[in-house]
């Protein structure tokens, strides 16, 4: 009970004690009895009144301590719940901790992998420009020993148009066949020496081979450079024993030599072409032989909308290829409308396609995607296209993997990086990029799907399917056929989706 309600009750308890209090004398009086019976029914009446609100008054204060006992109850359950969740709030802060800390340790020694990863490509880099330089200092030294050659050759000549003089002169001929000699004595001696050079120069280039296996094709050029230069040693003793032999038909002899001179010199030119044509491009030169080759591909369609219907384009590059007779464009599906999609499909209500080069477009009638890989889609060029722009057709090498690294090219923004790259053994139709090694040439360059991938001799090997895989271009099969302009409908092009889609579901999982 509330002290104020205390208070007013204690009052009016006085009050009525007063009002009923008596201080007279008393008098034995019939009206004085009428009056104290009438004011002892006034006292029980007060009196009931009282009770009432004495007992009302405890009805409420019990209410009320139920009520704040009740909430009491309450807060202390509240209380209790929230001791539990930031205890359970405390361990997942925890945790969190120990998961950062795990991260941070995990990144720093990632950190520090990636840099002996940089350290030991930076090594290799170096060892393979030492050997470069070797090989031209090599190749200089057999430019030197084909022009003393050539020499020989003029001289022999000379000594053809003096065969004349040469019978009448027998020992000035000898004298001049002893020098020949000696030359070839010297050039022979030099061509040891070469070989002595070559054989040293092979066994490191085997030592370096473990590291890098792109150092193997220099080392057979070396040793086919060697052998042919023995075939030649043998040739010129041949002649020189026929000299000894026939003096008599000096004439047969200088004519004999000359040939074989000559021979010898194209053999020769023919040998420092071969080895022009094997030595591995850089990435920049690779990327100046195709940069004038790209041609555009555009698709221009139409969507109906809130506003009625409205025209896009989308431009792709992409490089002319020659497969099997025939012209192909192929480029990455993922930046069209006609896309495979796990998602539901919704066509364009136009698509039509044009091939632009610097002069010259024409439309494909339709557009074919491939059986190899549904994620790529081929038009065929014309070769009308081709004449008249000029273009020569990329063309695949023979060994795909005569190189261990390839140049990958952005077509888009034309950056361009050296990757080493291996065969797939469970996907023969696909290669497998170490982008971690990448060499970047120029711009900020990371593989991505519908980039290049080309041989470090300049011939094309397929097409990047995502970051690290890419389809080789051993043959290229359509899968389904979707005709383009006046031709297309949207169910069409939902079926054609709808197909490719299919095809990409079948697809192992390691390839998508």
């Amino acid at each position: 009970m509330s002290k104020s309600i205390m208070i007013v009750i204690c009052d009016f308890l006085l009050l009525s004690l007063l009002s009923l209090a008596n201080f007279d004398k008393p008098q034995i009086d019939e009206k004085k009895e009428a009056e104290q019976k009438l004011s002892l029914e006034q006292k029980s009446f007060a009196d009931s009144q009282m009770l009432d609100l004495l007992k009302m008054s405890l009805d409420a204060e019990r209410d009320r301590r139920i009520s704040m006992d009740s909430d009491v109850a309450k807060l202390e359950k509240i209380a209790e719940e929230n001791k539990k969740l930031a205890q359970r709030q405390k361990k997942i802060l925890d945790a969190r901790e120990n998961e950062l800390k795990l991260l941070a340790k995990t990144k720093s020694d990632l950190e520090t992998e990636r840099e002996q990863i940089l350290k030991k490509s930076g090594e290799l880099q170096s060892r393979v420009n030492q050997a470069e330089k070797r090989n031209q200092r090599l190749q200089e030294e057999i430019i030197s020993a084909s022009s003393k050659l050539e020499k020989s050759a003029n001289e022999r000549i000379a000594l053809e148009k003096k065969i004349g003089d040469m019978k009448e002169i027998d020992s000035a001929s000898r004298m001049k066949l002893e020098a020949v000699q000696n030359e070839l004595r010297q050039n022979k001696e030099r061509l040891e020496q070469l070989q002595t050079e070559s054989e040293s120069l092979k066994s490191e280039n085997k030592a370096i081979e473990a590291e890098k296996q792109a150092l193997a094709t220099r080392l057979e050029v070396a040793s086919t450079k060697t052998q042919i230069y023995e075939e030649n040693i043998k040739r010129y003793q041949a002649l020189v024993d026929i000299e000894k032999t026939e003096k008599a038909k000096i004439r047969e002899h200088a004519e004999t030599l000359a040939v074989g001179v000559n021979q010898l010199a194209e053999q020769q030119q023919k040998l420092n072409s071969n080895v022009k044509d094997l030595r591995p491009k850089t990435s920049s030169e690779i990327f100046e032989f195709v940069k004038s080759r790209f041609v555009k591909v555009v698709f221009a369609y139409t969507r109906r909308g809130i506003f009625g219907k409205s025209e896009s384009f989308i431009e792709l590059r992409a490089l002319p290829i020659e497969i099997a007779g025939k012209i192909w464009v192929v480029f990455d599906a993922s930046e069209t409308v006609i896309a495979p999609s796990p998602h539901q499909y919704y066509p364009p209500d136009t698509l039509s396609v044009s091939v632009q080069g610097k002069a010259f477009r024409f439309q494909p009638a339709s557009i074919q995607s491939i059986a190899e890989d549904p994620r790529l889609l081929a038009i065929e060029v014309p070769k009308e296209f081709i004449d008249k722009e000029k273009i020569e057709p990329l063309v695949r090498p023979e060994n795909f993997f005569a190189y261990s690294d390839c140049v990958v090219i952005n077509p888009s923004k034309f950056y361009y990086g050296q990757i080493p790259f291996r065969a797939d053994f469970k996907n023969p139709t696909y290669a497998k990029l170490d982008v971690g090694l990448i060499q970047s040439v120029f711009g900020e360059f990371a593989p991505a799907s519908g980039d290049i991938v080309m041989t470090r001799s300049g011939n094309i090997i397929g097409t990047m399917i995502d970051g690290s895989l890419a389809l080789i271009f051993k043959t290229i099969t359509p899968l389904d056929t979707l005709a383009l302009g006046k031709n297309y409908t949207e169910q069409s092009a939902s079926a054609f989706v709808k197909i490719n889609s299919e095809k990409l579901k079948k697809l192992p999982l390691s390839l998508k």
